[in-house]
């Protein structure tokens, strides 16, 4: 432990991101005359008033009068959905048609509409800074977060809840659903594009390892899992890292089927590549089953793209099961996990409420096996542990993790000397960050790296952390 014990972490940089990275999943082209082709189809009509008058031209696409609405593609619960357009003197938006149903959202010179069914509102449009109008709308099971783009930046304006649409994370349901655009009066579109982006903010991150624990690195970049926090709720991102520099890419999406077909937002993801075995193992927090733990092997990549995994929750405890059994209470959370091979033994950490302190601390098993057969340990000291990982340091093994509610970079160390605390230069991040240190040999040397985050809240909704920031050791 002598070598952490003795370092400083220093700032590196920090950043706040605020729905600026995206995953792009369809868009409409403008540069060829659609409306006239006879050729293809890009956009095929669903409605189309008889007075309509469409054109496309200087790249852009427009009515002179009447109403279209145009196939733009699938409709998915998490994508965002934007435009930008001239509606001084018409109105654009979008249709999401989902079996049985359909919502609309729409903007024109001084209003936005929303209609589901018998569901209407009618809001003053805010104050924008340019004639032409960006629109963004970012879907979730259950509702819809409106936003306008002001000076380059996304502006929250306003959720149209759904209770029609709560379950519209089930495949059967958003597999069969469409998303089109919608155009009246006299309105122009330049840009119509959807993607899954980053929300309001991030937290959660972790590393995606080998099997042993060791970072994995790949033509000079690794992958982390974090938790993308919308203006509620959450689901798993998975993002590409430049380690040392601010470069992060938004590269994947992954969700959760728990059995019930539908697509969970889960989060705090612990991902091991098992290069033996040829195979990814997966701990998650089921925060969509009742905060329990769920687990998972699987043989395809999932950095890239959106991605689901079928995943089997973990056994639950009896009412009079010990604390410190292998099953998993509600409440369980930030799971971590290795294979010790010269032990021959799989090591876990879960975090988890202790009735003896009223609070979270983490429980440390070792088994044979990597998703069962558990003993425990160990377990961490009294206070508010969270988000902890192992990790090795020139040969020794570690786990660190957050603690406290109430103040900045409050981390512990554990290793086979007891605990001990880090220092930070300048101690932000923290009240309950993770302790995401990260050995990663770049040029001759081994550098470690630790991402976290603070808890300022992006949004009203109570989990919508983080800023992130970034600390190395000198």
């Amino acid at each position: 432990m002598e070598y952490l014990l003795n370092a400083e972490f220093k700032r590196k940089f920090s950043l706040s991101m605020y729905k600026n990275l995206k995953l792009k999943l369809g868009e409409m082209s403008f540069y060829k005359d659609f409306v006239t082709d006879k050729r293809g189809d890009l956009y095929p009509v669903l409605l189309k008033s008889d007075d309509c008058l469409e054109y496309v031209e200087c790249n852009r696409y427009g009515v002179g009068r009447g109403s279209v609405c145009r196939l733009i593609g699938q409709f998915f619960p998490y994508a965002t959905y934007e435009l930008s357009a001239s509606v001084k003197e018409g109105e654009a938006g979008f249709r999401f048609i989902l079996p049985g149903k359909y919502a609309e959202i729409a903007v024109s010179a001084d209003h936005i509409r929303y209609l589901c069914g018998e569901h209407k509102e009618d809001l003053p449009l805010p104050s924008l800074a340019t004639e032409e109008v960006t629109l963004i709308v970012s879907c979730r099971p259950g509702a819809f977060d409106v936003y306008f783009k002001q000076n380059g930046k996304a502006e929250f304006f306003s959720t149209f809840d759904e209770e029609a649409l709560k379950d519209s994370n089930a495949y059967a349901e958003f597999s069969e659903s469409r998303a089109a655009l919608l155009l009246s009066g006299a309105a122009e579109v330049s840009e119509v594009s959807f993607y899954i982006d980053n929300g309001v903010s991030i937290a959660d991150m972790r590393p995606i390892r080998y099997e042993n624990g060791d970072v994995m690195l790949e033509n000079g970049k690794i992958h982390i899992t974090a938790s993308i926090r919308m203006q509620s709720g959450a689901f798993q991102g998975i993002f590409s890292w430049i380690p040392g520099t601010a470069e992060f890419e938004l590269t994947g999406a992954l969700f959760y089927d728990c059995g019930d077909g539908k697509w969970c937002g889960d989060v705090a993801a612990s991902l091991l590549w098992h290069r033996e075995e040829k195979l990814w193992y997966l701990w998650v927090c089921a925060f969509s089953h009742g905060h329990i733990l769920a687990h998972a092997t699987f043989d395809s990549d999932v950095r890239y793209g959106v991605n689901v995994i079928d995943v089997e929750l973990m056994k639950k405890a009896d009412t009079d099961a010990r604390i410190d059994s292998f099953f998993t209470f509600a409440g369980d959370e930030d799971p971590d996990f290795f294979y010790d091979k010269a032990n021959s033994r799989w090591l876990m950490a879960i975090c988890r409420r202790d009735p003896a302190i009223n609070n979270y601390r983490y429980f440390f098993f070792e088994s044979e096996q990597p998703f069962e057969g558990y003993k425990c340990i160990g377990k961490g000291y009294d206070g508010a542990e969270t988000g902890g990982s192992f990790v090795k340091v020139n040969g020794e093994q570690y786990f660190l993790c957050g603690n406290d509610f109430h103040a900045t970079s409050d981390y512990r160390i554990y290793g086979k000397h007891g605990m001990s605390k880090p220092s930070f230069d300048y101690p932000d991040g923290g009240f309950r960050g993770w302790g995401t240190l990260m050995p990663i040999k770049l040029g001759s040397r081994t550098r470690y790296f630790w991402l976290t985050f603070d808890r300022h809240k992006g949004s009203g909704y109570n989990w919508s952390y983080g800023n992130l920031y970034c600390f190395e050791a000198k």
